[in-house]
């Protein structure tokens, strides 16, 4: 298509026009978030270790926002009473949850593919499975059993969900008690985990090693992997069920494809997994070639089959002819009835349906057929750029397979090059870029090269480009420029923050435009929207404009998470917003601690796992346990726990938890978030903290000695402070003159006016020092203070207290 370049309109008038209607600064959300019932549930749960025991499904939520209940249902099975050695665990997972079991070095660990509330208030009993912990996530549930002795387990699949039973008398083998195993079928480039019923992928640090594990869990019994394997950059670790990948490298990835789990890696080069290719080929192109018809194309012969006439009008560019070809019936009922033919048509089907935007009949380019092998790998790029997967694995596999797709004959070019061009230009990394080489001299490239000029930091010539496209002939030309022109201006600070989100709504308006604004540059628009808002500080409009974008081609998975997770940081950490905001909106209120911990509330879900949403979560966390929520602050330390790979960032988080278990009155959660708050070389401040907490929980079960035992070298105020309310209950009053002598030295100023803590502390190591008879202490406080006062009350108890005792008695 020829584009219009006989007028090109001033970039100030382009602005002008964009900016002419005012948009209201103060956006109403268009959803208020559930209110927070943020209880943790420690309250023990009834005979969870009896057999078949079942979890209540309690309503509200799981401590930061609504899950579905899981409803758990009976058959009628009767419970089974077993031995002192024996126990059985029932894991009430329905037929859509997919559920991997395996050990972590001392831990026996259950992962389901979703977040299962009814786990979230569980309690182990007595037995061997007293340990139970559970962390409810929003894309799954953690389930951890401490169990350092690895008995022997098993775990079958029933009705109405799973039963892990456990023998103590023998210790679990290789197998973990396995009677079927999944297989390992090496395909070309990938390892193909056959799966009748695969789950949903999860990733995860392990919780012993915090090494990256990619987990693949079944929905019905498979009976995981018997003995592990290494392979280059990654090992597949023994399960009782699902598969558990342990990656090494960044490169390794696993999916979920209807054959069931497959590994591969994805790089620029990447590593050898599976079998390596195939030389022999048909065509000296690639397998596509042939499947697709391509190396026919031009042939002016008449097909001689359904399928050959759909390979024909797919080669001439028009894929919807090959669909309709490949769809109707011949009158002889021809189907394919060898295998060969079989598989071209299934490739072809697929990637004209992608072409068409057909997804959902395109899924077979990302199966373990297609997806993996080094001449259709490509069209795995394809499907994950038109599905909005995510753009990291997009980009490579698309730029890996540019020069494989500029062999294809021009009108299967002209379809598919242009969009992967651009699509790598705004997502894909340096290295991927520059296999692009140079695009070609074609006007449908020129969008691509204008956002290439910005990326190189060319921003005159780039916006330049951007508005001589803003008068392109294509409507969809047009609004990307547009889009592109206000992102390149708030970039390089050309345009005011509150300037550019009105910009972009302005575009969102398509005011003066012939056709309606397309779906693709509004995903577009509204993401540049939503991060000037976040840079602005409007961030409650900038999720409310986050709300309505779904991921796809122009707002992949990963960058919408991201965007997500910038506005939520800033919502959280304000002091670390991306750029200072001098004032707020002049139509925005400050938001109330309530609203904004609905906001997050409702909108952590979107954001990826991993450690930024950990810190996230850290943050959230902190602030609840300053609002006195201490439940759901322990709810968010302990997802954030379970997302950490760094040792000390989990025992960071894990102590977190006990702090928020202590501010609860849940001892049994501050013992076991106390156990996991350890980690190599830990910090010194961190160990002290670790210390004080174990302290605080020994004083609320009455054991004052070992509180004191652990506050022995604590000398940050918060130690001393406990260590002098121990001496004082348990009336030893030189020994809390000592410490809260300590205390006093440093936090009485010897001049100026005290504050209200300032003057308690000293009334109280008066107190102490009146006990314990120690009028020297008693003296020097005196003289310290020098007149200053504690106020009337507690100048007249000091006085009193001065006068009670005999001048110059011994000081203990």
């Amino acid at each position: 298509m020829v584009q219009k370049k006989s007028h090109v309109t001033p970039c100030w008038r382009i602005m002008q026009g964009v900016l002419k209607k005012r948009v209201p600064g103060n956006r109403r959300m268009r959803r208020i978030a559930a209110c927070l019932v943020l209880t943790l549930g420690l309250a023990p749960q009834a005979g969870l270790l009896a057999p078949r025991a079942v979890f209540a499904a309690p309503g509200g939520v799981d401590g930061l926002h609504a899950v579905p209940v899981q409803p758990v249902l009976h058959d009628g099975l009767n419970p089974q009473e077993g031995d002192a050695s024996h126990a059985s665990l029932f894991l009430p997972f329905d037929a859509q949850t997919g559920v991997a079991a395996f050990w972590s070095r001392p831990d026996f660990v259950v992962v389901a593919d979703r977040p299962v509330l009814a786990l979230a208030h569980a309690s182990g009993g007595s037995g061997l499975f007293s340990s139970l912990d559970v962390t409810v996530l929003d894309t799954a549930t953690l389930i951890r059993l401490h169990l350092p002795s690895h008995p022997q387990l098993s775990l079958s699949h029933q009705s109405d969900g799973w039963v892990l039973q456990g023998d103590t008398s023998a210790r679990s083998g290789s197998s973990s008690g396995v009677t079927s195993h999944v297989a390992q079928v090496f395909r070309p480039g990938a390892v193909l985990f056959p799966q009748k019923q695969p789950g949903r992928i999860i990733a995860l640090p392990d919780p012993a090693s915090g090494g990256r594990l990619l987990i693949a869990p079944s929905r019905v019994a498979s009976g995981g992997i018997a003995q592990g394997r290494h392979g280059v950059g990654y090992g597949v670790r023994p399960s009782l069920e699902g598969v558990v990948i342990a990656a090494d490298s960044r490169q390794i990835t696993v999916r979920s494809t209807a054959e069931g789990a497959v590994l591969d890696a994805v790089a620029l080069h990447p590593l050898p997994v599976g079998q390596a290719p195939d030389a022999a080929q048909t065509d000296p192109h690639g397998q596509d070639w042939d499947w697709l018809g391509l190396s026919h194309a031009g042939n002016s012969s008449k097909p001689s089959t359904r399928l050959a006439a759909a390979q024909a009008a797919f080669a001439a560019g028009q894929p919807w002819q090959a669909l309709k070809s490949l769809e109707e019936a011949s009158p002889q009922g021809e189907v394919a009835t060898d295998e060969k033919t079989q598989t071209a048509q299934t490739f072809l089907q697929a990637a004209a349906s992608l072409l068409t935007g057909r997804i959902w009949q395109a899924q077979a380019l990302n199966g373990a057929q297609f997806g993996d092998a080094p001449a259709t790998r490509v069209w795995r790029g394809l499907y994950l750029m038109q599905t909005g997967q995510n753009s990291q694995n997009a980009s490579i596999l698309l730029s890996a397979g540019f020069a494989q797709l500029q062999a294809y004959p021009a009108p299967v070019r002209a379809l598919i090059l242009p969009q992967v061009a651009t699509y790598v230009v705004r997502f894909g990394d340096v290295a991927a870029v520059n296999l692009l080489g140079t695009l070609p001299d074609d006007t449908a490239y020129d969008l691509a090269r204008a956002l290439l000029e910005a990326r190189a930091g060319q921003t005159e010539t780039a916006r330049v480009a951007l508005e001589n496209l803003t008068a392109s002939s294509s409507i969809q030309t047009t609004a990307y420029a547009r889009a592109a022109l206000v992102a390149l201006m708030l970039d390089k600070d050309m345009i005011a923050l509150t300037m550019a989100a009105e910009a972009y709504g302005k575009l969102l308006d398509n005011d003066g435009q012939p056709a309606a604004l397309p779906a693709g540059p509004k995903a577009t628009i509204r993401l540049g929207q939503a991060h000037a808002l976040t840079l602005a500080g409007q961030l409650q409009a900038a999720l409310t404009v986050l709300d309505s974008v779904h991921a796809g081609p122009d707002a992949p998975q990963d960058v919408l998470a991201a965007a997500y997770q910038a506005t939520l940081k800033a919502l959280i950490f304000p002091e670390a917003a991306l750029k200072a905001v001098t004032a707020p909106a002049a139509n925005s209120a400050p938001l109330s601690a309530a609203a904004r911990f609905a906001l997050v509330a409702s909108h952590l879900r979107f954001v990826g796992d991993g450690a930024g949403k950990a810190k996230l979560l850290l943050g959230y966390g902190r602030q609840l346990l300053e609002a006195v929520q201490p439940d759901a602050a322990a709810t968010a330390f302990a997802q954030a726990a379970a997302m950490l790979a760094d040792p000390v960032a989990r025992a960071e988080a894990e102590d977190l938890v006990a702090q928020a278990g202590l501010q609860a009155h849940h001892p049994a959660l501050v013992q076991r978030a106390l156990e996991r708050a350890t980690a190599p070389a830990m910090p010194d401040d961190l160990a002290t903290q670790r210390a004080y907490d174990a302290a605080r929980l020994a004083a609320e079960s009455g054991d004052t000695a070992k509180a004191l035992t652990l506050l022995a070298q604590d000398e940050t105020d918060a130690g001393l402070d406990l260590r002098g309310k121990l001496y004082e209950s348990e009336k030893r009053w030189p020994e809390a003159v000592l410490v809260i002598g300590r205390l006093a030295t440093r936090g009485l100023p010897e001049e100026g006016v005290l504050t209200e803590p300032q003057r308690a502390l000293a009334l109280r190591l008066a107190t102490d020092a009146a006990a314990a008879g120690d009028s020297e202490t008693l003296l020097r406080l005196k003289g310290w203070l020098a007149g200053r006062t504690l106020g009337r009350e507690r100048d007249a108890l000091l006085a009193m207290q001065i006068r009670s005792i005999k001048p110059h008695s011994p000081a203990h």
